[in-house]
């Protein structure tokens, strides 16, 4: 029951690496669901603008200090550009499977939300703390979800939009932050900073969330991204590459007292031909997770290859590490594992052993180690077996 419990953990932990991987990570979302975020993003946005106009024209004594009739003209705007922009979420969500409305529809919805930005951003001032904000921030976040493709599309005509106006703005051809009076005093009052605050906030707090969630989300991938690259994704060992770099590091750093066990399953094509791949899955599974449980912290455990492993036995001498080696050799001897239709599978597995020293390269060791792991398969298999020097072995059964 307990080995059956490890292959199912392992079965999870795969599937949930995959998840974190694929799904997730917002970075990985498809092009139209990062759309949805960006609209719900805008929408809020408008919604910040409604609250404040409404406010705004509830509030008589703040009419002073802005052009009221623009102020009620341009809630209607912001409500009908609030209705657009969660309007368009559904034919996201609808069409998310359309590869046509996979390539317009991101034009559109960034299209619609930038327009919106740039007529709120000279209603304001193009120059004002909350226009500057909105746009580095936006831009931002925008090219970590969107392509370069999109967001330029966009970019570009909206800063000379802006460029535009604040020419013109500062030549006095038109009206700059015309949603205020043009009181050269009245951006020094605290309707018009707690105005800018009241914008700026908002957008702030919401794109640094999204910044540290992506950051946060990135750096997880790239750890597990690290951790697959060091690990066989069926067994959750080490894989050949971590355990090559494992031996470099014993022989640079001149550890010379270790021991190195290739074991082989026997006869393990036989398990996938006759009782299915899911069975000769299973089976490197339990092994892997006998081999984990017989070995010291000190010492590393990998998948070598397709169903050989090996075994990197720290300060270990022959007779340590022929001992640890019989040890493994018995436990998965009593493996017990049955096929489908309820008949036993029986596992075994044959060990060869080689003793590191000075004057072998961790490539020479692992070539006597394969030489010991010869000699076992060819002695009748299921047995251990250490290198001996000018060892004469016969053929392998």
């Amino acid at each position: 029951m307990k080995m059956q419990s490890n292959i199912r953990d392992v079965i999870l932990r795969n599937k949930i690496t995959q998840y974190l991987l694929e799904d997730e990570v917002v970075m990985n979302w498809s092009i139209l669901k990062k759309c949805m975020l960006m609209l719900i993003l805008g929408s809020a946005i408008h919604l910040i603008w409604i609250v404040w106009k409404a406010a705004i024209i509830l509030s008589p004594d703040l009419w002073q200090w802005v052009n009221l009739p623009l102020v009620k003209s341009q809630l209607w705007t912001n409500i009908v550009f609030f209705v657009l922009l969660i309007a368009l979420i559904w034919p996201c969500y609808a069409w998310k499977n359309s590869h046509k409305v996979q390539k317009i529809l991101p034009y559109l919805a960034v299209g619609i939300f930038v327009i919106s930005l740039c007529r709120d951003g000279y209603l304001v001032g193009v120059m004002s703390p909350a226009t500057m904000i909105s746009y580095v921030s936006l831009v931002t976040v925008g090219l970590v979800l969107f392509t370069r493709k999109i967001v330029y599309s966009m970019l570009i005509p909206a800063t000379i939009f802006l460029a535009i106006s604040m020419y013109f703005s500062l030549r006095g051809d038109i009206a700059y932050a015309p949603l205020f009076q043009p009181d050269a005093y009245g951006y020094k009052n605290s309707f018009w900073l707690f105005s800018m605050i009241f914008f700026i906030l908002p957008i702030l707090l919401t794109c640094l969330a999204l910044f540290e969630i992506l950051l946060s989300q990135w750096r997880h991938r790239e750890q597990l991204i690290q951790k697959l690259s060091q690990v066989d994704p069926l067994t959750n060992l080490f894989n050949r590459r971590s355990i090559n770099q494992c031996l470099e590091q014993l022989d640079s750093a001149q550890k010379s007292n270790y021991a190195l066990v290739l074991l082989d399953l026997d006869h393990f094509k036989r398990i996938n031909d006759q009782y299915g791949h899911n069975k000769g899955d299973e089976t490197l599974i339990l092994v892997s997770d006998i081999l984990s449980q017989h070995l010291r912290g000190s010492d590393v455990v990998g998948r070598f290859g397709g169903e050989e492993f090996i075994l990197v036995l720290q300060n270990s001498n022959l007779e340590q590490s022929v001992h640890v080696a019989e040890r493994c050799r018995k436990a998965i001897e009593e493996i017990e594992l049955f096929s489908d239709d309820g008949r036993q599978i029986y596992v075994t597995a044959s060990f060869g052993i080689a003793i590191s020293s000075p004057e072998l390269r961790p490539q020479q060791l692992l070539s006597h180690a394969d030489q010991a792991l010869y000699a076992a398969k060819a002695g009748g298999r299921n047995r251990v077996k250490s290198y001996q020097p000018q060892q004469i072995l016969p053929d392998a059964i």
